[in-house]
């Protein structure tokens, strides 16, 4: 679950009780079901349920949502949102989340790779969204939107073996660009 899912399920289990959904009996949430609100509105589809946790999908967003924020009334399945308030709430999410990146991403920041190695530290960050990252001597460059936030800071969205792979492809390209300058 991304840093933004987990925002908004806390949203909507914080705002559960509203509903007195906190009290009802645990329901069962399946995937296809419809969402509503309190005054009857459809908020979304159930896109699939796993680990305790659905995906609500409002077809503008898609949020991560306990399913013990989930009641239900004689429509069916019941959030404490309207789909306005849960698609408001997941855009309030992201900007907070691209904030939280976009101060994190700095010249001497350390990144770590998706399965959690470490892979340098950022040695620019371009105006143009490119981020020049220092990995023991070699840098390689990714856009901005490769990267992300988590628990043990900045991440980027490979493992530590596809970015080295991808490093050794670069510079046995090199000699060859410069054969045929």
């Amino acid at each position: 679950m991304n840093f933004k899912h987990l925002l908004i399920a806390l949203a909507a289990t914080t705002a559960a009780p509203a509903l007195a959904q906190s009290a009802a009996p645990k329901v069962e949430v399946t995937v296809g079901a419809p969402v509503y609100d309190a005054q009857g509105q459809q908020v979304g589809t159930i896109d699939r349920v796993e680990s305790g946790t659905a995906v609500l999908n409002t077809g503008k967003h898609s949020a991560s949502l306990a399913v013990n924020s989930f009641g239900r009334n004689e429509k069916g399945l019941t959030v404490a949102m309207s789909r306005d308030q849960l698609d408001a709430a997941v855009e309030a999410a992201a900007a907070k989340t691209q904030a939280g990146l976009d101060a994190a991403l700095v010249a001497g920041a350390a990144v770590h790779s998706s399965d959690n190695q470490q892979l340098g530290t950022i040695k620019a960050v371009g105006a143009d969204g490119v981020i020049s990252v220092d990995r023991a001597g070699k840098v390689f460059s990714l856009k901005k939107d490769s990267f992300a936030l988590d628990a043990t800071g900045i991440r980027i969205n490979a493992t530590a073996a596809q970015i080295d792979a991808a490093i050794a492809q670069q510079a046995a390209a090199a000699p060859a660009a410069k054969a045929g300058a």
